[in-house]
């Protein structure tokens, strides 16, 4: 189960950085251009940025650079493979946390409020979503159920701790 765990967590791992990085962003420009969906309320918030996006995207990238150096000293995986893994599973999981804001905006949660298991788990079925899409084109395979199942559970942990270390570092306002 352990080994599981890992090649699981290897797997996400560009998507857990995208959406841990864009916090650093500080960026500007909201992906929404401050535009109201016919609801009356923004379409994503403040929060989801044009910046905090693409610096998402990068740094998710960049791990998977770093994997597929590691895969190929392993003999495991092409490097381009890994990278373009990595690309989507990092576009996915900014796609499906800008999904996850849409989604609050909608129940009339304001930006920066806990929404339990969205907060958790938007970024995560938003890069396997992306990732599933992609598969076809790949040579790294899809993850079975019971790895997207295993990744779910430690993502409901892992996310509330990496945010509230977020938190007490002052790079959030809120430990959610």
């Amino acid at each position: 189960m352990i080994s599981l765990a890992v090649l699981a967590l290897w797997y996400i791992l560009p998507a857990y950085v995208a959406n841990a990085s864009a916090i650093l962003s500080r960026g500007r420009t909201p992906i929404d251009f401050g535009i109201t969906f016919f609801d009356g309320r923004r379409i994503f918030g403040k929060g989801k940025t044009i910046r905090g996006f693409f610096i998402g995207v990068f740094f998710g990238g960049f791990v998977g650079l770093i994997q597929g150096l590691v895969d190929v000293q392993l003999g495991a995986v092409a490097l381009d493979q890994r990278i373009i893994l990595a690309l989507v599973l990092a576009t996915g999981a900014m796609a499906g946390d800008a999904v996850g804001s849409f989604v609050k905006r909608r129940f009339n949660v304001p930006s920066g409020a806990a929404a339990p298991f969205l907060d958790q788990w938007d970024f995560v079925i938003g890069a396997f979503t992306f990732a599933w899409l992609a598969s076809p084109f790949l040579a790294i395979p899809f993850p079975n159920f019971t790895t997207l199942l295993l990744v779910l559970v430690m993502t409901a942990f892992l996310h509330v701790l990496s945010n509230y270390a977020a938190y007490c570092l002052k790079l959030k306002k809120v430990p959610w």
